[in-house]
Protein backbone atom coordinates (compact mmCIF):
# COMPACT_ATOMS: atom_id res chain seq x y z
CA UNK A 1 0.00 0.00 0.00
CA UNK A 2 1.43 3.39 -0.90
CA UNK A 3 1.13 6.53 1.23
CA UNK A 4 -1.95 7.87 -0.56
CA UNK A 5 -3.73 4.56 -0.02
CA UNK A 6 -2.74 4.46 3.65
CA UNK A 7 -3.90 8.06 4.07
CA UNK A 8 -7.21 7.30 2.39
CA UNK A 9 -7.77 4.23 4.54
CA UNK A 10 -7.02 6.28 7.65
CA UNK A 11 -9.52 9.00 6.68
CA UNK A 12 -12.16 6.33 5.98
CA UNK A 13 -11.45 4.60 9.31
CA UNK A 14 -11.70 7.88 11.24
CA UNK A 15 -14.92 8.77 9.42
CA UNK A 16 -16.52 5.42 10.14
CA UNK A 17 -15.35 5.53 13.75
CA UNK A 18 -17.35 8.73 14.12
CA UNK A 19 -20.39 7.18 12.45
CA UNK A 20 -20.30 9.55 9.49
CA UNK A 21 -21.11 8.87 5.86
CA UNK A 22 -18.92 10.26 3.10
CA UNK A 23 -21.69 12.71 2.31
CA UNK A 24 -21.82 13.98 5.89
CA UNK A 25 -18.06 14.39 6.19
CA UNK A 26 -17.83 16.09 2.80
CA UNK A 27 -20.64 18.51 3.62
CA UNK A 28 -19.33 19.54 7.03
CA UNK A 29 -15.72 19.76 5.83
CA UNK A 30 -16.76 21.69 2.74
CA UNK A 31 -15.27 19.32 0.17
CA UNK A 32 -16.83 17.62 -2.81
CA UNK A 33 -18.09 14.14 -1.96
CA UNK A 34 -16.53 12.64 -5.11
CA UNK A 35 -13.20 14.21 -4.16
CA UNK A 36 -13.48 12.74 -0.66
CA UNK A 37 -14.24 9.33 -2.17
CA UNK A 38 -11.13 9.63 -4.32
CA UNK A 39 -9.07 10.52 -1.25
CA UNK A 40 -10.40 7.50 0.62
CA UNK A 41 -9.58 5.23 -2.34
CA UNK A 42 -6.01 6.56 -2.41
CA UNK A 43 -6.42 8.22 -5.81
CA UNK A 44 -6.27 11.91 -4.85
CA UNK A 45 -3.39 13.64 -3.11
CA UNK A 46 -5.15 16.12 -0.79
CA UNK A 47 -3.68 19.52 -0.01
CA UNK A 48 -2.76 20.56 3.51
CA UNK A 49 -5.83 22.82 3.56
CA UNK A 50 -8.12 19.87 2.74
CA UNK A 51 -6.41 17.78 5.41
CA UNK A 52 -6.97 20.59 7.92
CA UNK A 53 -10.68 20.68 7.05
CA UNK A 54 -11.02 16.91 7.33
CA UNK A 55 -9.09 16.81 10.61
CA UNK A 56 -11.23 19.55 12.14
CA UNK A 57 -14.42 17.81 11.07
CA UNK A 58 -13.18 14.45 12.38
CA UNK A 59 -12.06 16.08 15.67
CA UNK A 60 -8.43 15.07 15.28
CA UNK A 61 -5.20 16.95 14.69
CA UNK A 62 -3.75 16.87 11.19
CA UNK A 63 -0.80 14.74 12.27
CA UNK A 64 -3.22 12.09 13.57
CA UNK A 65 -4.49 11.56 10.03
CA UNK A 66 -0.98 10.36 9.23
CA UNK A 67 -1.01 7.87 12.10
CA UNK A 68 -1.03 4.81 9.87
CA UNK A 69 2.41 3.47 10.63
CA UNK A 70 0.82 0.38 12.20
CA UNK A 71 -0.83 -0.37 8.85
CA UNK A 72 2.46 -0.17 6.98
CA UNK A 73 4.28 -2.20 9.60
CA UNK A 74 1.51 -4.76 9.63
CA UNK A 75 1.75 -5.29 5.89
CA UNK A 76 5.55 -5.49 6.02
CA UNK A 77 5.40 -8.01 8.84
CA UNK A 78 2.86 -10.12 6.95
CA UNK A 79 5.01 -10.12 3.83
CA UNK A 80 8.09 -11.07 5.84
CA UNK A 81 6.21 -13.92 7.55
CA UNK A 82 4.89 -15.22 4.22
CA UNK A 83 8.43 -15.24 2.79
CA UNK A 84 9.68 -17.14 5.84
CA UNK A 85 7.00 -19.77 5.35
CA UNK A 86 7.66 -20.02 1.60
CA UNK A 87 11.38 -20.51 2.24
CA UNK A 88 10.55 -23.71 4.14
CA UNK A 89 8.36 -25.19 1.39
CA UNK A 90 9.42 -27.81 -1.10
CA UNK A 91 8.56 -27.57 -4.80
CA UNK A 92 5.29 -29.49 -4.52
CA UNK A 93 4.08 -27.27 -1.67
CA UNK A 94 5.07 -24.14 -3.61
CA UNK A 95 3.05 -25.35 -6.60
CA UNK A 96 -0.02 -25.86 -4.39
CA UNK A 97 0.44 -22.41 -2.84
CA UNK A 98 0.76 -20.85 -6.29
CA UNK A 99 -2.51 -22.47 -7.39
CA UNK A 100 -4.25 -21.25 -4.24
CA UNK A 101 -2.99 -17.67 -4.56
CA UNK A 102 -3.76 -17.64 -8.29
CA UNK A 103 -7.33 -18.74 -7.56
CA UNK A 104 -7.75 -15.96 -5.00
CA UNK A 105 -6.31 -13.23 -7.25
CA UNK A 106 -8.25 -14.19 -10.41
Amino acid sequence: MDTKELLGKRVRDLRKKRGMTQEQLAEVAGVDVKYLGSIERGIENPTVRILEKLAATLSVKVHQIFDFEHEAKGEKLLRRRIIQILDKCDEKELQMILKLVSAIKD
